[in-house]
């Protein structure tokens, strides 16, 4: 069935791909974007012309946890250990039927963000679903813990399939095979032995299933790999869990047991040294950085310049509201633009990188950019639009640092996947959000 065409208008169009576009449009017919032109005199019921604003294609949030949304300020412990244990006992408190509208919340906060793929790590799985139902695009990881000694690995996988196939039908249900993809994530070092990563990582080979993992978080998981000390081998001392630690640093291990590679992507890295970046560049695998929560939980700042320097693909994410605040993604580019400034003499990446590693770098670090990532005729039309109405936009010539320097969430006027606008003007599209916030609101009450 064909549709009549949208014609987006505004002040600027960034294809990314290409210089950006003044006074400028884009055309999407069918799902796709057809052309991107300089404005035209056209008007009628399918012209959306936003004036002082700026075109793009959809965000990419590089890591996230949609599943805590709903857990905002509910736990504010530091260091990094003792904010990983609040947040295991907090979750065994909560029923099962909290998740899912946790997620729910997490992808209108997404949406309201401009973002349009997110790479979440699951636990529960409810982001599937979540994705799937509400119309956008994504990636997700399905976690897998197993420190101690039962459940056995072979157990443990079973249970890793079956979840895998729930999540097909699920995908399956709400015909969003296309739009969202399934991966494997073996939590972290000190959440998976050795026996059982070994496992998951010939098994997401053997099934063709991409991996996230934590890694090279904090110096308390350096310790525990490197020596065995630390507040993680204490904790494994004191549960008599035989802990095998490697006498490495973390990066080392996981590239000696075969986790790193193309379809790989590790979370964090902060704490990551020269030998382990080549490996990194060598292997391309992926990096997920996300600065707010290693400022939050006290981690350090990832050395993002070199890794580039070096090739290695890097994308940007939000991480969780438990660790970050909120799942704003400009703020996330912010932080991390100026942090990496702050440790720095260079300028580099520029602002233009910065917005590049949101949208088309990210595309291709996940293996999608021949669909999305860039403004090109024949890419499937994901797309968000920034108002750039504001006093902190006035008299900004690059477009690149305007929205690195001042754009916020609140500023997103509108967020399409596949041509189908799902979020616009503070209207969500696909999701009831004041039934979801009511729903979480009175099982907070009741726990």
């Amino acid at each position: 069935m064909e549709h009549t065409p949208l014609i987006l208008r505004a002040n600027w169009v960034l294809p990314i791909s290409q210089e950006p576009l003044a006074d400028g449009e884009v055309v999407v017919e069918n799902g796709q974007i057809v052309e991107v032109r300089p404005r035209t005199a056209g008007t009628g019921n399918g012209v959306l012309d936003f004036g002082d604003a700026i075109i793009l294609p959809g965000l990419i949030n590089g890591h996230c946890h949609l599943e805590y949304t709903a857990l905002r300020g509910e736990n504010d412990k530091v260091p990094f250990f003792d904010w990983i244990r609040g947040l295991v006992a907090l979750k065994a408190k909560l029923p099962e039927e909290f998740w899912l509208p946790s997620a729910l919340l997490g992808v209108a906060e997404c949406l309201a963000s401009g973002i349009t793929f997110v790479s979440d790590n699951t636990d529960r799985g409810v982001s599937v679903q979540a994705l799937a139902q509400t119309g956008m695009r994504g990636r997700v990881y399905q976690e897998i813990f197993g420190i101690e000694p039962q459940p056995d690995d072979a157990t443990l996988l079973q249970q890793l399939q079956a979840k895998l196939e729930a999540h097909r039908q699920t995908l399956q249900r709400y015909e969003a095979a296309e739009r969202v993809q399934l991966g494997v994530s073996p939590h972290a070092v000190y959440t998976v032995r050795d026996s059982l990563l070994k496992a998951v990582v010939a098994f997401a080979r053997t099934e063709n299933l991409p991996i996230s993992m934590h890694a090279a978080e904090s110096s308390e998981e350096v310790a525990l790999t490197r020596s065995g000390s630390g507040s993680f081998a204490e904790m494994f001392r004191q549960r008599g869990i035989p802990y095998l630690h490697p006498r490495i640093q973390p990066l080392e291990y996981l590239r000696q047991v075969g986790v790193m590679g193309a379809d790989t992507q590790l979370v964090h890295c902060v704490k990551v040294e020269p030998r382990e970046m080549q490996a990194l560049a060598q292997t391309r695998t992926q990096v997920a950085h996300c600065p707010r929560s290693n400022a939050r939980l006290l981690t350090g700042v990832a050395p993002i310049a070199a890794m580039r320097r070096l090739g290695i693909p890097i994308v940007v994410g939000t991480d969780s509201v438990v660790s970050a605040g909120t799942l704003d993604l400009w703020e996330e580019v912010r932080f991390g633009a100026l942090a990496q400034r702050a440790f720095s003499i260079s300028a580099q990446p520029t602002w233009k990188d910065w917005v590049a590693m949101v949208t088309l770098e990210a595309a291709r670090a996940f293996g999608i950019d021949t669909q999305v990532g860039s403004l090109d005729a024949g890419k499937r039309a994901d797309i968000t639009v920034v108002r750039t109405h504001r006093l902190a936009f006035a008299n900004t010539p690059d477009p690149y640092a305007g929205l690195v320097l001042a754009a916020h969430s609140s500023d997103v006027a509108l967020t399409m996947v596949e041509g189908m606008i799902l979020y616009q003007d503070g209207v969500w599209r696909t999701i009831d959000v004041p039934t979801v916030r009511r729903t979480l609101a009175e099982m907070r009450s009741q726990s």
